[in-house]
């Protein structure tokens, strides 16, 4: 076993005598996976939003929450493949989750950069409040299609029922 499996089995006690009893682990394991998902989406809306509301400070705080983000995420993803698992093998398309995640995610570099590159007393709100707000516009529209797609295929589906 690696260095890294060792640590991460480490940090996720995942030895200890609680995993014995198999309807604990799975009621554990999944009170993790909302708490972890959890943590994820607060830190990723703060990464979003800090940014535009506490200026260059904000941004380098936003800067360090991406970074950890990634770290987290690259960690998750290397465990489940060294476990043989692909994350990515029961995904069927742009799930509305990963596309709202993605737009969330996108808006966190826009902000730091547009914060880090702008001069003292220079404010942000025009370009890249039009590119923040074109992508919230695009994730939007995008959503509604798909809804309305879900919604198609199920009236289709409640018909051939019939």
């Amino acid at each position: 076993m690696s260095t890294m499996m060792k640590a991460l089995r480490f940090v996720g006690d995942l030895d200890d005598d609680f995993y014995k009893d198999e309807r604990q682990r799975d009621v554990w394991n999944e009170a993790s996976a909302v708490g972890f998902q959890l943590a994820y989406w607060i830190a990723l809306i703060a990464a979003a939003i800090l940014p535009w509301v506490a200026g260059r400070t904000g941004a380098w705080i936003s800067f360090g929450l991406i970074i950890g983000w990634f770290v987290c995420s690259m960690a998750v993803l290397r465990y489940a493949q060294v476990h043989d698992v692909d994350v990515y093998a029961s995904m069927k398309g742009l799930d509305p989750r990963v596309l709202v995640a993605g737009s969330v995610y996108v808006i966190a570099p826009i902000g730091v950069v547009a914060q880090l590159m702008a001069r003292p007393g220079e404010g942000i709100a025009t370009w890249a409040g039009g590119g923040v707000g074109a992508l919230i516009g695009l994730t939007a529209a995008v959503l509604g299609v798909k809804r309305h797609q879900r919604r198609a295929a199920l009236r289709d589906e409640a018909d051939e029922l019939l």
